[in-house]
C-alpha cells in the first residue's frame, strides 16, 4: 500500500483526473440546490392525494427514496416502496404517486416502470437530468423535474435525496423540513472544516488505510440500514472493492452465528457498524453485544456516529464521511473513483441483446 498518494493535494488530484473529489465535497450544495428546485417547481396539487407512494429507479437515483421513505417514516401517513425493477408491483394504480428517479434518464428498468405506470393511469413525476425519462413525461403530460450536475449518479446523492424530500414536502405528505436540512448543513460544515485533502488528523484518511486489503462490511438498523446498502455500494463504485451490508436486528438472528467461521473469512472482512442516536434502546443493546460477538471471534470492527440535529443531519454526516473514506479507499487501491467499467460493459451487451 502506498500511502502517499492520499498524502498531498497533488498526489490526490494526479490520481482524482475525473475529480471525483470535489463531487464528494459537493454534497451540501446538491442538498440546497434540489431543495432550491422542488421550490419551483410546478407540481398537480392531486398529486398529493395518493394511498400509496412508488419511486422507481436503480443504483445511486434509487438509494434517495430508500432514504426519504426511512426518514419519514414516522410522518407519512401513506406507504412508500421504492422498486428496483422492471415494471412495477401489482397494487400499483390510479391512487398511486409514481417518482420515476433516473439520474441518466435512460435507465432501462425505470423506462419500463414509467410504461407500465402510464398504462395503469398512476400519477407520474420524473426527477432526471434529462434522456428518455424526460421525453417520455413530457410527451405524456407528466411533471418533469430537471436538474444539472455532471458527474456519476452515485455521487449526486444530494439531487436524489433532496429533490424526493422536497416533492413530499410540496405535495404535503411532510411538514417543512427547510429548517432540519439548514441544521444538518450546518453540522455538515463542522465535518468540511476537517475533511481538507492535506490535513494530517483527516479521519477518513485513518479509516481508509485501516481498511485496506479487507472487505468490508456494513451494519445498520432502520435509516442506517439504507446507508448500509450506500456504503457497500460506495465501496464496490468507487473503490472498486468487494463489500457487504446487514442490517440490525434481522442479523442477530443469523449472521452472529457465521462470526467464528473459517479463518479466512475472518482475516478477510472488517465490519463498520453504523450507529444513530436514534436507535431503538433495544437496539443499543443489540449493538453492545453484537461488538461483543465479533471481538470474541477476533474479528475488526469500527464504529461509526455522527450525532446531529435530527436524523437527517446525522444521514448527511455519515454520507459525507464515508464517500470520503471510499474515495480514498481508490486511490490506495491504485484505481480512478470515478469509471465504472464493468456496468458500462454490462449496459453495452445488454443493448446489443
Amino acid at each position: 500500500m502506498d500511502r502517499s498518494v492520499i498524502e498531498t493535494v497533488e498526489g490526490i488530484r494526479a490520481a482524482d483526473p475525473e475529480d471525483m473529489l470535489t463531487r464528494v465535497k459537493d454534497l451540501p450544495k446538491q442538498v440546497r440546490d434540489a431543495w432550491a428546485i422542488t421550490r419551483k417547481a410546478s407540481l398537480p396539487p392531486h398529486y398529493g392525494d395518493v394511498r400509496n407512494i412508488v419511486v422507481a429507479g436503480m443504483g445511486g437515483s434509487a438509494i434517495g427514496g430508500d432514504l426519504a421513505a426511512a426518514l419519514l417514516q414516522g410522518e407519512l401517513k401513506v406507504p412508500m416502496a421504492v422498486h428496483r425493477d422492471y415494471g412495477l408491483p401489482a397494487y400499483v394504480g390510479r391512487d398511486t404517486l409514481v417518482i420515476a428517479s433516473s439520474y441518466s434518464g435512460n435507465t432501462e428498468e425505470t423506462l419500463t416502470a414509467l410504461d407500465d405506470a402510464k398504462k395503469r393511469g398512476a400519477k407520474v413525476l420524473c426527477i432526471t437530468t434529462g434522456g428518455k425519462v424526460a421525453a417520455f413525461g413530457r410527451a405524456n403530460g407528466f411533471p418533469v423535474i430537471t436538474f444539472a450536475y455532471a458527474a456519476q449518479p452515485r455521487a449526486a446523492l444530494g439531487y436524489s435525496l433532496g429533490l424526493v424530500l422536497g416533492v413530499l414536502g410540496r405535495l404535503g405528505f411532510t411538514r417543512d423540513l427547510s429548517n432540519d436540512i439548514e441544521a444538518a448543513l450546518a453540522d455538515v460544515g463542522k465535518l468540511e472544516e476537517r475533511a481538507h485533502e492535506g490535513a494530517r488528523t483527516n479521519e477518513a484518511k485513518k479509516l481508509a488505510i485501516a481498511l485496506h486489503g479487507r472487505i468490508p462490511v456494513a451494519y445498520g438498523v432502520g435509516l442506517m440500514g439504507v446507508m448500509a446498502r450506500r456504503v457497500k455500494g460506495q465501496f464496490n463504485e468507487n473503490a472498486k472493492s468487494w463489500a457487504a451490508f446487514d442490517v440490525l436486528p434481522e442479523l442477530n438472528h443469523n449472521a452472529v452465528v457465521g462470526f467464528p467461521g473459517p479463518p479466512v473469512a475472518r482475516e478477510a472482512v472488517v465490519v463498520l457498524l453504523l450507529r444513530s442516536e436514534h436507535d431503538n434502546p433495544r437496539n443499543q443493546l443489540r449493538w453492545d453485544v453484537t461488538k461483543e460477538l465479533l471481538d470474541r471471534a477476533g474479528v475488526p470492527h469500527y464504529t461509526l456516529r455522527f450525532p446531529g440535529s435530527s436524523m437527517l443531519s446525522e444521514v448527511l454526516q455519515l454520507t459525507y464521511f464515508t464517500d470520503h473514506v471510499t474515495f480514498y479507499s481508490a486511490l490506495l487501491n491504485g484505481a480512478d473513483p470515478s469509471p465504472v467499467t464493468s456496468i458500462d460493459f454490462l449496459k453495452d451487451r445488454l443493448a446489443k441483446a
